[in-house]
């Protein structure tokens, strides 16, 4: 065998190597691990803003010490601030922000991009994912591509690899962490109560994501993977415990990710998003006709977890709902409760004992309704013959909800 196979299936073993020390599978459809291209960007992110000053919740006033990779990751990749291709990278990131007001849209692009070091979309002959924020700014769309090739110099120039590589057991434990909390088999009985399938469920935790410190202070994002069998779910979560800061990332035994409520609460929430958000885009139109339903009174409420405006306040309503009642299909009525009190009580959707005893009628009639979208327009003109009156009746019922 000649030394050049040799050579190449040896970089082919070690590539499959490293990616699988950040990735676990949960079940046949279900992965969570780490995307190296998402840690990149927030590695690239937490520099540029040291010229730029923030972006989401990164800050240059703020020392990260409670996220460890966060604090660790500045601590080791600081030297290259100045370089030309952090500087290059701020002015880009300036500019995105400053057009869209968010870093989600990049995150869904890496998403859809091959693993740093190597170059173009993940799949093959997939048309590129465009994120709806970029669709109504396309001026952002050559930003985001030379912002992915500014990425991709930074990951090779400053060795981001090796950062990873050396401190891949703390990545493994913190995958392992979230791993515990997620409930991979929820998502088939999200395919059978909304009666949508999808091929994979791509599930991220990013460790480099910079949070500010605060007692339930995390985030997460849910974008989507275009690949040849369809549309793959994706989740992309930061971590949600802060932590005392240790000596070094060999030092810690807890790593952030170890937080039960929350895990189990977004690996459900932004995936139920993916059945919902695309059904109501359809009918967005009709629904802001309907906006006086939006009551004073219901703003007032639902605004304080920063829930704006009639359209996003249905979708929050129905993913929800979906949450709720998979649970009861998977014969889980503590479940079922506990996010009645989190969704009704904390988030005070309070419209949804409404839609719970409306959308039996869909549970009850699947050979009629056998898709959620088959029955949305049922759901909707139920929701277009209530009348501001009867919203700030539950808002009144139902405000300071409690079971």
């Amino acid at each position: 065998m000649g030394k050049f196979l040799i050579a190449l299936i040896l970089l082919v073993c070690l590539t499959t190597i490293g990616k699988a020390q950040y990735t676990q599978r949960l079940s046949s459809k279900v992965q969570v691990g780490v995307n190296t291209n998402i840690e990149t960007y927030f590695f690239a992110e937490k520099l540029a803003v040291e010229h730029i000053g923030n972006y989401v919740f990164d800050n240059n006033t703020t020392d990260y010490s409670h996220q460890p990779v966060v604090y660790f990751g500045f601590q080791h990749f600081k030297k290259y601030k100045n370089e030309p291709v952090i500087l290059r990278i701020a002015e880009l990131l300036r500019q995105i922000r400053d057009l869209l007001h968010d870093n989600g849209p990049i995150l869904d692009h890496l998403l859809n991009q091959k693993d740093f070091p190597e170059e173009g979309p993940l799949y093959k002959g997939i048309k590129a994912k465009t994120d709806p924020q970029v669709e109504e700014h396309p001026e952002a769309k050559p930003m985001l591509k030379e912002l992915t090739d500014s990425l991709r110099s930074f990951y090779s120039y400053a060795d981001v690899a090796g950062f990873m590589k050396a401190n891949r057991i703390f990545y493994k434990k913190a995958t392992q962490e979230a791993a515990k909390d997620i409930k991979p088999d929820s998502y088939q009985y999200m395919e059978r109560w909304y009666g949508q399938v999808f091929p994979n469920y791509m599930l991220y935790i990013s460790p480099g994501m910079p949070i500010t410190p605060g007692e339930g202070n995390y985030r997460g994002f849910g974008p989507n993977i275009l690949s040849a069998k369809g549309k793959i779910p994706a989740m992309v979560i930061s971590s949600s415990r802060m932590l005392p800061l240790e000596q070094n990332l060999a030092a810690y035994g807890h790593y952030g990710f170890d937080n039960p409520a929350i895990t189990s609460f977004i690996t459900g929430h932004e995936i139920g998003h993916t059945f919902v958000n695309p059904l109501l885009n359809i009918y967005k139109d009709q629904l802001q006709a309907n906006s006086a339903l939006y009551t004073p009174e219901l703003a007032a409420l639902v605004e304080e977890n920063n829930i704006r405006g009639w359209y996003v306040c249905l979708i929050e309503h129905l993913v929800r709902l979906g949450e709720i009642r998979v649970a009861l299909a998977m014969k889980n009525p503590n479940e079922a409760d506990r996010l009645r009190r989190l969704h009704i009580g904390e988030y005070k959707c309070v419209l949804i004992p409404l839609l719970e005893a409306k959308i039996t009628e869909y549970e009850q009639n699947r050979t009629l309704y056998p898709t959620f979208e088959s029955y949305l327009p049922t759901l909707l003109t139920y929701l277009s013959s209530l009348t501001p009156k009867d919203i700030n009746n539950q808002v009144l019922k139902y405000k300071n909800y409690t079971m």
